[in-house]
């Protein structure tokens, strides 16, 4: 069990990169994340990004972008908003989960707009957030005179229907807990299982975009992002179905470059 804090996603993700390459097995259970900013990229954040996006791409693996899409469509969002958010995007996602084998890329995506109720009925969870969001706080505003409790909303993931029977493969992210305190967005995301080399900086910055999305919509800033992954794992690149061919000594490799970019920077201040 590990609790690891910082201020932005890739110097989280060096950080928990870090603390799995010195565990037994290269991996924990129990590991929680916390960043402060996780939309902000210093110039060394920019260098670590594109460092890891290198190692991943070079060796057959999707990119840190491609990664963070399966979580927000923000190149949907910067071209056509919200509206294409919300309503183009899922069809979109259902027709690429067809044409490929595996069915599952950009599940998490897809689980975010697009999930069954009760009785059925399909519902976009996190376009009623948003409107959910936005409705609390012009109650607040209206009247509350003091800052009140949080405005709290949560979108499962995991779905038993269709997960329940799966030994493999179902969807590593499990739940998403959305907090609204003093003005800025909160997220929490649980991980059942996760990758820290070929998923975690993709998943944070993903995460950090959603987070990013709600609060401009909202009219809110971003606040605070906590992952708990469950069971962390320095994963090597095995060439099976995630994707990617690399070895231990390769990942303590990218580990020490990555350090020494913040190092150079420290040093220069």
């Amino acid at each position: 069990m590990e609790m690891i804090k910082g201020q932005t996603a890739p110097a989280v993700w060096l950080a928990a990169v870090e603390h799995l390459n010195g565990c037994a097995d290269q991996e924990d259970f129990d590991v929680f994340l916390h960043v402060a900013e996780p939309t902000v990229l210093s110039k060394p954040d920019a260098a670590v990004y594109k460092e890891v996006d290198s190692f991943l791409t070079t060796r057959g693996a999707f990119s840190v972008h491609t990664i963070a899409e399966t979580i927000f469509p923000l190149d949907e969002y910067l071209h056509g908003g919200a509206p294409a958010v919300f309503n183009d995007f899922p069809p979109k996602i259902r027709a690429i989960q067809k044409a490929r084998d595996d069915g599952n890329w950009g599940s998490y995506a897809y689980r975010i707009l697009r999930q069954k109720d009760m009785h059925g009925e399909t519902f976009n969870p996190l376009e009623d957030l948003v409107k959910k969001i936005t409705n609390h706080g012009k109650y607040r505003a209206s009247f509350e005179m003091n800052r009140g409790h949080p405005f709290e909303d949560d979108i499962p993931i995991y779905d038993p229907a269709t997960d329940r029977k799966r030994l493999y493969g179902g969807p590593c992210l499990s739940h998403l807990s959305i907090k609204v305190h003093d003005g800025k967005v909160r997220v929490n995301a649980t991980y059942r299982s996760h990758y820290y080399v070929r998923r975690l900086l993709g998943n944070l910055v993903g995460l950090g975009r959603l987070q990013f999305f709600v609060a401009r919509e909202a009219g809110l800033e971003v606040g605070g992002l906590t992952i708990n992954s469950t069971f962390a794992r320095l994963d090597t690149g095995t060439g099976d179905g995630c994707g990617g061919r690399w070895g231990k000594r390769d990942v303590s490799a990218l580990i020490a470059r990555c350090r020494a970019t913040y190092d150079a920077k420290s040093a220069a201040a």
